[in-house]
């Protein structure tokens, strides 16, 4: 058995000053999208190239007229220290191309800086106004197109990449060999290194490229040390929470994962309209959204849109988990990509009954359950619980199952957490519960769903069977229109000769994976209810990785690696 999802609510959603601006990228076309994906390859193209002159013209010999002039107006300090420093700059163009790669408003205006720096060190280095020329056209280039930068980021974490640190690597051993070609017939002596003098280009070239490699790993180093994910002012995150659950207590339908929000542990995009959201977790270079928007349904497209424009602004590649089948329409009308990853557990509260053969030995479970004197007492958000009963049974649940709390998908063991929401106990006459679950009222109130499952070692066999069908009769009587029992992951995976390769790969891990989760054994388990197995979705945008961004949500359902071969919660 594994915790699933559910929870309440409050009062309608106030548009916000902070909201998206009216001119959303999403809705643009023609031109102004022709430019946005055109211009910032093209620049990033430019600065790289840029950097390329800068660092294997300070390792070539300079012109001597030039330098005859030069030294008549500057003299020999300013000529050395523009070399080292154009060098320099040079570099700092590699780096500074992978932010114009991805659109950093920062690295724009970082690579314009540069480039008019660089400019005036090419003049004060050797006269070079061709290269000055050259680095002053492409700053006056990117100029109009300011536009096509928009995401706002830092540049600490945003420059470092394999293909882009594999290239700095292959100019670097570039300009080496053009060193030791330009200087073949100058002999190396350690005095090289130290000698200042007009007509020395060799010492000068050796000092550069020494300069541009240890700027290079200065660089490299800040950025390794500052490669973070970005966190939310704890003060920020509980007015976008107290937001989020006026949407959810407005909404007038919805599912009741979106009880997910009060977790704590999520972001939010809000519409223009402050009518829905969209909770999300970021993780490596994801985003990624947890289950259907949450707020009215003409608005879902509205709300899917917004969260790919603030993930687009980040920088960030967007992620739909667990989308229910009916976000496909929206989602195929934005061109994702989507796959099944499971399908979860409906029941048919109102039809639901007993009755019949082949309900036979839930009514002896059931029986059985209630002659041992056992009963099961639903209390209401905000009840009386007995908690130091139920942290007992908790412990014991995440001792037995080698585990510990989970997060993002799934609800955890917390006071404030759970009294959100009513919780059903299981337990005889003056004693402790032997076990206790955790209900998710959807929004509007038509689903309700099973959160936290927990039970200590000692519960009878039957015990679980019990509890289900004591909740399916509190929600019967409550009006609620359908119980969620919760996902059944990779269950109703076909992966036939022209399947993609992830849905093969799940149902590989479906068939021969019973030992690493049970996840044959927890849809036959669900099935005994006989509920309707309704699909599950993971989708993103093309060019997206589907199996990396299961893989993101792996490690935040499971707090991390560790969290991840464990079997608990």
């Amino acid at each position: 058995m594994t915790d699933q999802h559910l929870a309440a609510g409050s009062a309608p959603a106030q548009p916000d000053e902070r909201r998206l601006p009216e001119s959303s990228r999403g809705g643009e076309f023609g031109w102004r999208v022709f430019v946005d994906a055109v211009v910032p390859p093209a620049a990033a193209v430019l600065c790289f190239a840029t950097g390329v002159l800068l660092i294997f013209s300070a390792v070539q010999p300079n012109l001597p007229a030039r330098m005859d002039a030069l030294m008549k107006v500057s003299g020999l300090v300013v000529a050395e220290l523009s070399h080292q420093m154009a060098s320099i700059a040079g570099m700092l163009l590699l780096f500074l191309a992978a932010g114009i790669w991805r659109r950093i408003d920062v690295a724009y205006w970082t690579s314009l800086g540069v480039l008019a720096a660089a400019a005036a060190l090419s003049l004060l280095k050797g006269l070079y106004w061709e290269e000055a020329g050259l680095l002053l056209a492409v700053a006056m280039a990117l100029l109009p197109f300011r536009d096509s930068f928009y995401r706002q980021g830092h540049l600490s974490g945003s420059l470092l990449s394999a293909p882009g640190i594999l290239a700095m690597v292959v100019v670097v051993g570039i300009a080496a060999g053009i060193l030791l070609v330009s200087y073949q017939d100058v002999p190396y002596e350690d005095d090289l290194w130290w000698t200042f003098l007009a007509d020395s280009d060799a010492p000068r070239s050796m000092r550069a490229l020494a300069a541009a490699l240890v700027g290079g790993l200065l660089v490299a180093g800040w950025q390794l040390a500052s490669v973070r994910e970005a966190r939310a002012d704890p003060s920020e995150r509980r007015g976008e929470l107290a937001r989020a659950a006026e949407i959810f207590a407005a909404a007038p339908d919805g599912h009741a994962e979106a009880n997910l929000m009060f977790v704590g542990d999520k972001s939010f995009v809000f519409t223009p309209s402050g009518r829905s959201c969209v909770m999300y977790r970021p993780h490596a270079g994801f985003w990624i959204a947890m289950g259907n928007p949450v707020g009215p349904a003409e608005e879902t497209f509205e709300a899917l849109t917004a969260f790919h424009e603030a993930s687009d602004r980040a920088g960030k590649a967007p992620v739909i988990y667990a989308a229910n089948g009916d976000l496909l329409p929206p989602l195929v009308e934005l061109g994702h990509v989507i796959r099944k990853i499971g399908e979860t557990a409906c029941v048919d509260v109102q039809a639901f009954s007993l009755q019949g053969p082949s309900r036979a030995r839930l009514r002896q479970a059931n029986s059985r359950m209630q002659r041992d004197g056992w009963s099961v007492e639903i209390v209401p958000p905000g009840g009386a619980l007995p908690w130091d009963g139920l942290k007992t049974v908790s412990d014991a649940w995440l001792r037995s199952h080698a585990g510990r709390e989970k997060s993002f998908s799934l609800g955890r063991f917390d006071r404030d957490y759970l009294s959100r929401f009513p919780v059903a106990l299981v337990a005889r006459p003056g004693e402790a519960p032997v076990a206790f679950a955790s209900l998710w009222p959807g929004p509007g109130g038509q689903e309700v769903a099973v959160d936290l499952m927990r039970h200590s070692d000692d519960a009878p066999n039957g015990l679980m069977d019990f509890l289900f069908l004591s909740i399916l009769a509190w929600a019967k009587t409550e009006g609620f229109r359908t119980l969620d029992l919760g996902m059944a992951p990779l269950s109703g995976i076909r992966a036939g000769r022209f399947a993609p390769p992830l849905a093969k790969l799940g149902q590989i891990v479906y068939n021969s994976g019973e030992r690493l989760y049970g996840f044959q054994g927890l849809r036959a388990y669900k099935s005994k209810f006989q509920p309707d197995w309704r699909p599950v979705f993971i989708a993103a945008p093309p060019g997206v990785s589907l199996p990396a961004a299961l893989a993101s949500v792996a490690l935040l359902t499971s707090g991390g690696v560790r969290g991840l071969f464990s079997r608990g919660g």
